[in-house]
């Protein structure tokens, strides 16, 4: 802790009254430390310590600093410290500090030394024979140092008396020049630089030599003088040349390659003086005019000079003002903290100087002084001389001048003024910040100074006058030329001559403007009517085309949309054609809905009526039709006959793989027939006529029950292969490699055979005595086995003799196992379905008959992902898709999450007594972060209390997570949010209390909304802050909402019957759904619409505000088998908020144009799990759908790759010419598939 102060007694005079004062103003600021106050406004901690010291009166400069470090106002002061100024001097005199005689001042300030100060010019002996021993060796040399380091000096008061001396013991004359480049200097000094024959050598000192890059902006003129200067290198010249220039423009010289070679050849950095130099240069003016320096005094400037790069003119100036303060002949310390210091000297006198000034004089000099500065462009900003002629005539501004050159600010000659040093530029603060508050305004000044500078020299040539963007920002900056103080007469004239030269290119621009327009005036009208006509008759033409061709790209989707379930191949053509016709919101939703249609072929026998006979084998693949004594085999995928041949009198039952063999019932029995070699099998045994026979898959093998035996026998040569008693058997089934046989005895379980071992199978079947003659039908398939009862269909793995599954179907008329036996396709008299063994709660797919009537044998024929059933003369083709999806996880997630911009998916698994939060990409399913585990059981709280909170922020960047327990206060219940593109933690926030319900997140996770359950089981409603981690509003007594959802801007918040706006966030009652429960809420991405799916499947569509209800979209899934309709679980919009996606509680997934209100095709195909979330991705060409079972579904909506597919289903064939016509007479013919 610092020293107390002295205290000091505000009677004992003014200088005490005023330090009392001071003081008191930094008790009032809190008494800040004098080093704080110090580093605030760049003055010594000191200095500023004495000045409330009550010793003597401190500098104004010093007050000022004193009181802006403490937060007061300095204009204030000024007049408290003038009246202390007056009463001190009252008391005792004059005070110390005001000079007292006027006799020669040894320091030379901020004005630079001269050969005739060499008396005075101390401590750079060292340097100055550097300097002489380089320019006598070199005839080109360069001397650069910092700004303020003293190279005028060096070069006036010290160069040149020792050269001048030199040249005087030469024999042969020579000449010694110095020069400052300025705004021409080739113009200016080329003649010195060429002397002619006869004439003495020339020694040239170019002093200042930035001003080549400063003052001259012709690069011609620049060039050639650097050039004039570097001749001087050239062997036997007369010229020798020496260049002083700062050290911050060497990247300026290195610019040009041949001064920057001499840069490195002869060039001398003038170094800073060392501590003996630097006392030298102190204690040698003042000795040599009589005077003594303290020697505190010069141990403190050697130590503050050292410690300040060029500080050399601040130096000269707070000697100079020293000694005017002078004790006597001695230069004290008292007298140099009077004059402010090393650093506050320079401003002392400005200010001093300013504060003489009356308002009109400071405007006069703030101009005056902005004219002797140019704005540095990455370099420090420089002086500039001012010539007389570019002073104005003002007496205000003749009297500045003379007071400023008075106090050795500015220098005079017979060319101008200028600064006396760059370091006023710095060491003003004034001066410096009149620069950055005009430093834009004062470069354009500058130039407007060269140009009118440039227009005088050129005799006022109109040429050189400004125009265009020019004259604008001249224009902008000097509204007013003839009254602005900042110009001079020749910038006023120039600005004044520009804007009449302006007017008058304008006035003759009018006049010939004006002649144009009457001659040119009749034509022009007539060419407008023409053109006006033209066009009108051209756009009407052409919106008659356009409307024509959109009108058959429409009707062509329209009956797209019709073949959807009758020829879906058209269908699909037709789509895509509509599509290349016109882009429009039909045409798009007739491409998409008929890839979406689950239907993607028919193939129709080509033999008329319903007498052939018609059965489906390979898998559904071929189709045999018998008719008239014909057979002929069927390519479903190619619709091409294979082949076909005669056959005998008879009724086919059954035929094998490719239709090598049929069984072919007659009136003395059933035998099989040989297709390819058109005969009966080789011993083919006469069966009885009204037995149940079955080919097996692999065409070895027969089976046939009649009654009382079950027999396998032999295709190629009729033996048996297997034989068991079964009596009364309403029905068998075989396998498809002949391995097992079943038989139904009537009333009984049904009978399973090992036939390779020879034996009977046991298992659960035999529990079941389902057996009924006309309605039960045995299927087995690998190791399977599904019986058809009147209640539905049972399932038993034949391995462990379990039952896997009983299917809830009744009226199941035929089933179909999938390849592998995982799933099963059945037949009701309405639809088409298709179940997973693993989870047979309801089927994962379905399709409707459309009152179609399915065939009598085997109708259904699977094949992997393909469905085929035979419908009267049709078979008709069913892409299951990713109903049959192998990515099925038969352990369900506990939760998946969509991120809004649908890159990101949150999952959720529960494992080892804890929950494992995943996040993945939606690209390719990776994972982006394993978060934290959250633990899964709480003390004394059943397990299924135990919840999960998963939310996305609206923007996606942000993800929050966490456990709750319905209906349990907690103690602790920590929600994390989670940095999604960084992958860290934001924060953790402690939501202890009730039970969380559910939450929202607003965009950058910046705010959170929750529902909480109360110990009343009344909700209630909350919103956090989650930077701050603090609750902000508690809400009781509104209607809390469920279901919670943000708009995107986090601007409104909608829930179950609820709506809610900041800042209030009070929720107001509004029925979203139509009086129907809510099941699911979405915004559309820009806000401007809401979609509230409820729990009878409808979608409710309101403005983005929730004024109005805009419409209601009906309920398009799928009839409910038992119990309620499904609800929609989830939504959500398109980036573009043309589409909405609507998921579903069993699965089903549709697809809305949201301007007109239609569904855009069928369901879409899903694994039939409850669809949980849904999004978008950022170009709206691919939805994603997470269910617990598949977190991840990806359905592809770009309309390209859609036609791609469609190409590809079709096999690239789309319109001919003719059916091109046909479809589409109104519009040109085009390509529907390009050509591979």
């Amino acid at each position: 802790m610092g020293r107390p102060e002295r205290p000091v007694d505000p009677s004992a005079g003014p200088i005490a009254r005023f330090a009392h004062e001071l003081r008191q103003l930094r008790s009032a600021a809190g008494s800040p430390a004098y080093r704080t106050m110090a580093k605030a406004v760049g003055c010594g901690a000191t200095t500023l310590s004495q000045a409330a010291a009550g010793e003597r009166l401190p500098a104004l400069p010093v007050v000022e600093a004193y009181v802006r470090a403490c937060g007061g106002d300095p204009a204030t002061w000024r007049p408290r410290w003038q009246e202390a100024r007056r009463e001190a001097e009252q008391e005792d005199g004059p005070a110390q500090g005001e000079p007292r005689e006027t006799a020669p001042v040894p320091y030379r300030g901020l004005a630079r030394f001269e050969p005739e100060d060499r008396h005075l010019f101390f401590g750079r002996d060292r340097m100055l024979d550097e300097l002489g021993k380089l320019v006598c060796e070199h005839r080109f040399a360069v001397l650069f140092g910092p700004s303020g380091s003293g190279k005028t000096s060096l070069l006036r008061a010290g160069l040149v008396p020792r050269l001048r001396e030199e040249f005087a013991r030469r024999p042969a004359p020579a000449a010694l020049r110095i020069l400052t480049p300025g705004a021409s200097p080739a113009t200016t000094y080329g003649h010195l630089l060429s002397p002619a024959p006869g004439e003495p050598e020339s020694w040239i000192l170019v002093d200042q030599f930035e001003e080549v890059f400063t003052l001259c902006d012709d690069l011609g003129e620049r060039s050639q003088f650097i050039e004039m200067l570097l001749a001087a290198r050239e062997p036997g010249g007369r010229v020798r040349v020496l260049v002083a220039v700062r050290a911050d423009f060497y990247a300026r010289c290195a610019e040009h390659p041949a001064l920057a070679q001499a840069l490195n050849e002869s060039g001398l950095l003038l170094c800073p003086m060392t501590a003996e130099e630097l006392r030298e240069a102190v204690v040698g003016p003042a000795q040599a005019a009589g005077y003594l320096v303290e020697r505190a005094l010069t141990a403190r400037l050697v130590e503050e000079v050292q410690a300040e790069p060029g500080g050399l003119p601040m130096l000269s100036h707070v000697l100079q003002e020293t000694w005017r303060r002078r004790r006597g002949r001695m230069l004290t310390f008292d007298g140099y903290e009077a004059a402010g210091g090393l650093h506050g000297a320079i401003a002392a006198t400005a200010e001093e100087v300013y504060g003489t000034l009356s308002p009109e004089q400071a405007r006069a000099a703030r101009h005056l002084l902005l004219r002797m500065v140019v704005p540095g462009q990455g370099t420090p900003d420089t002086r500039r001389p001012v010539g007389h002629g570019e002073l104005s005539p003002c007496p205000d501004v003749q009297v500045v001048a003379e007071r400023l050159t008075r106090a050795r600010l500015l220098t005079a000659d017979e060319n101008g003024l200028q600064l006396a040093h760059e370091a006023l530029i710095s060491c003003w603060p004034r001066l410096h910040g009149w620069i950055e508050t005009d430093r834009e305004r004062l470069r354009d000044h500058r130039a407007l100074s060269e140009a009118a500078r440039a227009w005088l020299k050129n005799g006022c040539c109109s040429g050189a006058l400004y125009r265009g963007a020019q004259l604008a920002r001249a224009a902008e900056l000097f509204p007013d030329p003839a009254t602005d103080s900042a110009l001079n007469a020749s910038e006023r004239d120039f600005l004044t001559a520009s804007q009449e030269v302006r007017e008058a290119e304008r006035r003759s621009a009018a006049r010939i403007s004006r002649r144009h327009r009457i001659l040119t005036g009749s034509l022009s009208a007539v060419l407008a009517i023409a053109l006006l006509t033209a066009l009108v008759m051209w756009r009407e033409h052409d919106d008659n085309v356009r409307q024509r061709v959109q009108d058959a790209a429409r009707r062509v989707a329209s009956v797209a949309e019709g073949l959807g379930t009758t020829d879906p191949r058209a269908a699909l053509v037709l789509g895509a054609a509509s599509w290349r016709i016109a882009r429009l919101p039909e045409t798009r939703r007739a491409l998409l809905g008929s890839l979406s249609q689950p239907q993607s072929d028919t193939f129709t026998d080509p033999t008329p009526g319903d007498a052939p006979d018609r059965l489906l084998t390979d898998d559904g693949r071929t189709l045999v039709s018998v008719a008239g004594g014909t057979w002929r085999r069927w390519d479903v995928a190619s619709h091409r006959r294979t082949g076909q041949g005669k056959l005998p009198q008879g009724v086919v039952t059954a035929a094998g793989p490719h239709a090598r063999a049929l069984a072919i019932s007659r009136d003395d029995g059933t035998r099989l027939w040989d297709t390819s070699l058109g005969r009966w099998t080789a011993a083919s045994a006469v069966l009885p006529r009204n037995a149940d026979v079955h080919l097996t898959d692999d065409g070895r093998a027969y089976l046939v029950t009649d009654g009382e035996r079950l027999r396998l026998g032999s295709v190629t040569d009729g033996r048996t292969l297997f034989e068991a008693p079964a009596p009364e058997s309403t029905g068998s089934a075989v396998s498809e490699d002949g391995r097992y046989a079943a038989a139904c005895p009537a009333g009984r379980s049904p009978s399973l055979w090992d036939t390779r071992a020879n034996r009977p199978l046991t298992g659960a079947w035999q529990q079941d005595r389902l057996c009924r003659v006309g309605t039960t039908e045995l299927t087995i398939h690998a190791d399977r086995m599904a019986a058809v009862t009147e209640q539905g269909v049972r399932v038993w793995d034949l391995r462990s003799g379990h039952r896997i599954a009983d299917l809830d179907a009744p009226g199941a008329e035929d089933v179909a196992f999938t390849a592998g036996g995982a799933f099963l396709a059945l037949a009701t008299p309405q639809e088409v379905q298709v179940w997973r063994l693993t989870d047979p709660d309801g089927p994962v797919f379905r399709a409707s008959l459309n009152n179609q009537e399915l065939g009598l044998a085997q109708p259904l024929a699977p094949d992997g992902h393909i469905l085929r059933y035979l419908e009267g003369g049709t078979v008709h083709t069913l892409d299951l898709g990713a109903a049959v999806t192998a990515a099925w996880r038969p352990t369900a997630l506990t939760d998946v999450v969509l991120s809004p911009d649908g890159r990101t998916f949150a999952t959720a698994e529960f494992t080892h007594d804890r929950y494992v939060v995943r996040l993945r990409s939606t690209a390719d399913g990776r994972i982006l972060s394993t978060l934290p585990p959250l633990p899964a059981r709480m003390p004394s709280i059943p397990e299924e209390d135990i919840d999960l909170l998963l939310v996305f922020s609206t923007d996606g960047t942000r993800f929050g997570y966490g456990v709750t327990a319905a209906g349990h206060t907690l103690g602790t219940e920590s929600f994390t949010i989670w940095d999604v593109p960084h992958e860290h933690v934001v924060t953790t926030l402690d939501l202890s209390g009730a039970s969380v319900d559910e939450a929202a997140l607003g965009p950058g996770g910046r705010t959170l909304h929750l529902t909480r359950m109360g110990d009343d089981d009344r909700s209630f409603r909350e919103v956090w802050d989650t930077r701050s981690r603090r609750r902000i509003k508690v809400l009781r007594g509104d209607p809390a909402g469920d279901r919670p959802t943000l708009r995107g801007d986090g601007r409104l918040l909608a829930g179950d019957g609820t709506v809610a706006r900041p800042p209030s966030w009070r929720a107001s009652a509004l029925d979203l759904a139509a009086g129907s429960p809510l099941g699911a809420l979405a915004f559309a991405p820009d806000g401007s619409r809401l979609a509230a799916g409820d729990q009878t499947g409808r979608v409710t569509l309101w403005d983005g505000e929730l004024r109005h209800r805009l419409g209601v979209l009906p309920n398009t899934f799928n009839p409910p088998l038992v119990g309620r309709p499904e609800e929609v679980l989830a939504l959500a919009f398109s980036p573009d908020g043309r589409t909405l996606a609507a998921g579903g509680s069993n699965g089903g997934l549709q697809l809305w144009d949201v301007p007109t209100g239609q569904p855009i095709g069928g369901l879409l195909t899903t694994p039939g799990d409850a669809v949980y979330t849904l999004a978008f991705d950022a170009r709206g060409t691919t939805l994603y759908a997470g269910s617990a079972h598949v977190p991840l579904q990806r359905y592809d909506l770009d309309p390209a790759h859609a036609l791609s597919r469609v190409c590809a289903r079709t096999g690239g064939s789309g319109l001919s010419p003719a059916q091109w016509q046909t479809y589409v007479p109104d519009a040109p013919y085009r390509r529907v598939c390009s050509p591979a």
